[in-house]
């Protein structure tokens, strides 16, 4: 799968980095999908018409209950930068974030309530953070002490604010 980036070119001595692979990892059959669903494009007379998209053209997530549903291809468009990533200004002591809404994707895709996600490389804790969020157990490595705690921070702090409903 590809995660695009949707964001202004920074300079123009170089090409820009405008995706990254991602990778899903799963031993033996996949037993859980929840597709994300998108509303379905159709072409007449060469013009690209769209069935109802959102305005800010996020997908629809859920089973399709219409027939203009269709799940989503594997090249994810997210925006980055601006504040698009995430509103959390620890994750920004991290140089390499990416955006809360992408882990939430997968996590949702790949995953049920209540089942186990496994972050093997959790840089500022985005996925610990939104598998809390999304009632998931949860496990995460990282061999940099000074992201553990930023991770930490990120962590703790989502626990304290779930502690308050």
């Amino acid at each position: 799968m590809i995660y695009a980036k949707k964001k202004a070119p920074l300079n123009d001595l170089r090409y820009e980095q405008e995706f990254e692979y991602m990778f899903i990892l799963i031993k033996g059959k996949i037993i859980k999908f929840n597709p994300i669903l998108t509303k379905k494009e159709y072409k007449d007379n060469r013009k690209i018409k769209v069935c109802g998209r959102y305005a800010d053209n996020r997908p629809v997530i859920g089973f399709a209950s219409k027939k203009e549903d269709k799940v989503v291809g594997n090249i994810w468009l997210y925006k980055v930068g601006g504040g698009h990533v995430t509103k959390d200004k620890i994750a920004y002591q991290h140089p390499a974030i990416f955006p809360e809404q992408l882990a939430a994707d997968h996590i949702y895709s790949w995953s049920n309530e209540g089942d186990l996600v496994y972050d093997p490389m959790a840089g500022s804790g985005t996925v610990p953070k939104m598998a809390i969020k999304m009632n998931r157990n949860w496990i995460a490595s990282e061999i940099s002490q000074e992201y553990c705690d930023i991770a930490e921070k990120r962590i703790k702090r989502e626990q304290s604010i779930l502690k308050l409903f």
